[in-house]
C-alpha cells in the first residue's frame, strides 16, 4: 500500500477510537448482585387426571 493510503487508514482508526472513547459506559445495565428472583416452579400440576 502506498503511504497516503496508510495515513488515511490510520486517521480513520484514530477517529473510530475517539468516537468509542467518547461513549461513556453509563449505558451499561446495572449489575444486580444478590437481587430477588421469582421462585422456580418445579412441580407440574393440573391436567386431565389431577382431579
Amino acid at each position: 500500500m502506498n503511504q497516503s493510503a496508510m495515513e488515511k487508514m490510520k486517521k480513520i482508526i484514530e477517529e473510530n477510537k475517539n468516537k468509542s472513547s467518547e461513549n461513556n459506559s453509563k449505558l451499561r445495565a446495572q449489575k444486580n448482585i444478590g437481587g430477588s428472583r421469582k421462585a422456580i416452579r418445579n412441580k407440574k400440576t393440573g391436567g386431565l387426571f389431577d382431579k
